[in-house]
């Protein structure tokens, strides 16, 4: 999907693309939610599964058309899953601007996975609130989200953002700023930001990984940027077991700031191989 992606737009454009399409994922995931929660409160849990599950299969014959319209561009060469993830970790030590994409896409969903995970209880712990103050942040953050995304989709923001990296360490930044929220109403002030930053860093990080990546390989570099995901998921969702006496607030400001400092790394290795703004 991700090469059939690359060929939809020229290479130029795809940043601003990605912004766009990131925004219409934004909210279908809202709408999709919500239709989702009516279903269920509605006609119960399990006529929702199924209907649901009905409606992904009814999906796929419109991916197989996309498939088969990119097929036009060329027989790919199969390979075992070994060999193709080799090629995909030659490919990428030997180019820094691309290694350093993959691992920012990582990065961007690191700051979504830490969010979801520790928001409850800082809800609970640090704000004293409750399930309607998470709905309130859950609510707001995806509407600077999606206005976010929307400002980044236009061409002049969007090549600006091109290969950078400060959205990423500016995201993880605004967790160390809302650990330290006082109250709520800073807390929903600076949720929105992080909500803004981390929606487009997100966006930021996959169109700059469409725009450096060679088309014939794109799927595998992509499956490594899955695996370093994965690899960042399992150590966040272990953070509280790690550090059973640790608050989220404390948990928030020291991811975050592995994230800044993982993202300045990202930015000097990418300096490596290119040359103008990273």
């Amino acid at each position: 999907m991700s090469g059939i992606l690359q060929s939809l737009a020229p290479e130029k454009e795809r940043m601003g693309f990605n912004m766009r399409l990131s925004l219409f994922n934004q909210a279908g995931s809202a709408i999709g939610t919500g239709a989702g929660g009516y279903a269920i409160n509605r006609f119960g849990s399990i006529t929702t599964a199924i209907v649901s599950a009905c409606i992904a299969l009814a999906i796929v014959p419109l991916l197989r058309i996309l498939a088969s319209a990119a097929r036009g561009n060329g027989a790919r060469r199969r390979t075992s899953p070994l060999t193709a993830s080799l090629e995909a970790f030659r490919y990428l030590v030997n180019e820094p601007q691309s290694f350093a994409a993959a691992v920012t896409v990582g990065l961007a969903f690191a700051v979504i996975q830490i969010t979801n995970l520790l928001l409850p209880g800082f809800v609970v712990h640090k704000l004293r609130g409750n399930g309607d103050l998470f709905g309130v942040l859950e609510m707001t953050a995806a509407i600077a989200g999606m206005a976010a995304l929307a400002a980044g989709g236009c061409p002049p923001v969007a090549r600006k953002m091109r290969g950078t990296t400060a959205v990423q360490g500016g995201a993880g930044g605004s967790l160390i700023l809302l650990s330290l929220a006082p109250d709520a109403p800073a807390a929903i002030v600076l949720y929105c930001l992080a909500g803004m930053l981390w929606n487009l860093s997100r966006a930021a990080a996959n169109g700059h990984l469409l725009t450096v990546v060679d088309g014939a390989i794109i799927g595998r570099v992509q499956a490594f940027a899955t695996l370093l995901t994965g690899a960042f998921g399992v150590l966040i969702f272990l953070l509280p077991s790690m550090f059973p006496d640790t608050t989220e607030a404390h948990l928030y400001a020291a991811c975050g700031a592995a994230i800044v400092v993982a993202a300045a790394l990202m930015r000097l290795w990418a300096s490596r191989g290119r040359t103008g703004p990273v």
